[in-house]
C-alpha cells in the first residue's frame, strides 16, 4: 500500500526551477547586459555591476531644485471606517478624500538624471584625446538628433508628470549613431547620446514648452524619474551594445 505521504511530485523542483529562471532573466541576464554595456565604454565588469545597482537604487531618489509658485490638485486615497450601527452591527463606511492644494516641486532623480550625467561627463573627459574635435562634433549631432526626436514622441503624463516611450531613445540613438558616427567613437556617443538626448528632449525641452508644461499636473515633476528612467537606461545600454 503505497503511503500518500511519501509520494513525489516533482512540484518542489519544478518551482525550484521556475525561481532560478526569473533570477536568470530578471536578475542575472540585465546585470550581465549592463556589464557588458559599460566594459565597452572601459569601466570593469564589478564597476559596470556598482554603477548599474546605484542607477537602479537612486531612481527612488528624487532631488528638489525648484518649488514653482504654481498650485496643482492633490487627490487623495478613499478611507473606509467601520462602525457599530444602531443595532450593534459591523457596517463599513466610505470617507469621500478631501483633496487639497500643493505647491509644485520640480526635481532631479539620482538614478536618471544624475548618475547619468556624471558618467558622460566623466566618459568623454577620459576618451577627449581619442574623440578630437570632430569627433564632438558627431557626438553632439546624434546626442540633438535623439532629444529632438525624444521631444516629438514625449508627452504629459497624469500620473508621472511626463512620459516617454520606453524603447523610442534606444531606437532613435541606433538610427543617429550607427548611420552617421564613425565607428571608433560610436559607443561613447551611443551612452550619451541615448541618456542625454533622452532627459533633454524628453522632460528639458518639454518643461521649457509652456503649453506642455501647464498640461502637467503632478505634484512632483521629476527630470529622469517615473516616465523617463526606463527609456533612459534602455537607450543608454541598448544601443551602446547595437552601436
Amino acid at each position: 500500500m503505497n503511503n500518500p505521504y511519501f509520494q513525489f511530485s516533482g512540484g518542489v523542483i519544478g518551482a525550484l526551477l521556475f525561481l532560478a529562471g526569473l533570477f536568470f532573466i530578471l536578475v542575472f541576464l540585465p546585470v550581465s547586459i549592463v556589464a557588458e554595456a559599460f566594459s565597452r565604454l572601459g569601466l570593469t565588469t564589478f564597476q559596470g555591476v556598482l554603477m548599474f545597482m546605484a542607477i537602479v537604487v537612486g531612481r527612488t531618489v528624487n532631488i528638489p531644485v525648484h518649488t514653482s509658485q504654481r498650485l496643482v490638485m492633490v487627490r487623495r486615497p478613499i478611507s473606509v471606517r467601520c462602525v457599530m450601527d444602531t443595532r450593534g452591527q459591523g457596517a463599513c463606511v466610505e470617507d469621500e478624500p478631501a483633496n487639497e492644494l500643493k505647491k509644485q516641486v520640480f526635481a532631479v532623480n539620482l538614478g536618471g538624471c544624475v548618475l547619468p550625467l556624471l558618467l558622460s561627463l566623466t566618459f568623454l573627459l577620459g576618451m577627449a584625446d581619442a574623440v578630437g574635435a570632430v569627433g564632438f562634433g558627431w557626438i553632439g549631432f546624434a546626442l540633438v538628433a535623439v532629444a529632438a526626436g525624444c521631444y516629438a514622441v514625449s508627452r504629459p503624463d497624469v500620473l508621472t508628470g511626463m512620459r516617454v516611450p520606453l524603447f523610442m531613445p534606444a531606437l532613435m540613438t541606433f538610427v543617429s549613431v550607427y548611420f552617421f558616427v564613425p565607428e571608433p567613437i560610436r559607443p561613447l556617443a551611443a551612452y550619451v547620446a541615448g541618456t542625454m538626448g533622452t532627459i533633454l528632449g524628453g522632460n528639458v525641452a518639454l518643461l521649457l514648452t509652456p503649453r506642455l508644461r501647464n498640461r502637467i499636473a503632478t505634484p512632483l515633476v521629476s527630470i529622469g524619474g517615473a516616465g523617463t528612467f526606463g527609456g533612459v537606461l534602455v537607450a543608454g545600454v541598448l544601443a551602446v551594445l547595437l552601436a
